[in-house]
């Protein structure tokens, strides 16, 4: 039976279909790019508050399975951050590193909190490594209200290798989107990769948080977090 008949008004129906299509397009667009205010449950730590670093002395290292390989693992300090995410970078498997730190994700914490800060402090990631950057003009209007000068900058904005503890966290980390605010708990290691066609690297996290870029053989600019990471609590979940 066709319900349309000569009188039907086609335009009307194609209206209305547009209308809800730009509904679901608008609801879903502020869902996943508006700014997260989220306040992380279950975290006992305060939100964009400094890092919490405790150096572990004389650590056994662990054997982790990564992709076409096993991962020598030691952790060198327990360690945790609460802040927003300002990009993500998944690295395609030939990169170095990629088994074992198969995400980069730079966080910034502190007055980094602040939509006003977000939106005058541009970031690019090239390559594994993350460069934040901004305009006169933004420095005077907005930055400044918050740091005192650019080192402050430099201190509350990190770049982290994250190698997931299990499939589960592996899953909280892909969910992070841009702007999001996320808990990060696990280990800064030192690492030995072993693969399976013979390859071997090896690296070590940063545990000083006012190091400056500069090239460290395998550690590439050696200034970044290097992560074995445990948990993962975001607006997308609890993931450990």
């Amino acid at each position: 039976m066709n319900w349309l008949n000569s009188e039907t008004d086609y335009t009307k129906i194609d209206t209305k279909y547009k209308v809800v299509f730009v509904i679901v397009v608008l609801f879903f667009f502020i869902k996943n790019i508006g700014f997260d205010e989220t306040v992380l449950r279950n975290v006992e730590m305060e939100p964009f508050s400094e890092p919490v670093q405790i150096e572990i002395e004389n650590a056994k290292p662990f054997m982790h399975k990564v992709k076409d390989g096993v991962a020598e693992i030691t952790p060198i300090a327990h360690y945790k951050i609460y802040g927003r995410v300002y990009a993500k970078h998944f690295r395609p498997s030939k990169m170095w590193a990629a088994a074992v730190y198969p995400y980069d994700v730079s966080i910034g914490f502190g007055d980094f909190r602040h939509k006003e800060v977000y939106k005058a402090v541009k970031v690019r990631m090239v390559s594994t490594v993350s460069y934040c950057s901004y305009s006169g003009t933004a420095w005077r209007k907005h930055i400044s209200k918050y740091f005192k000068n650019k080192g402050g900058i430099e201190h509350a904005f990190t770049n982290n290798h994250l190698c997931p503890a299990n499939k589960n966290v592996n899953r909280g980390i892909r969910k992070l989107k841009k702007k999001d605010i996320v808990y990060l708990e696990g280990y800064l290691v030192k690492y030995k990769f072993y693969g399976k066609n013979g390859r071997f690297e090896q690296g070590v996290s940063s545990t000083d948080r006012n190091d400056k870029e500069s090239f460290r053989g395998n550690n590439g600019s050696g200034s970044c977090e290097q992560i074995f990471v445990t948990r993962v609590v975001s607006r997308h979940g609890d993931f450990r």
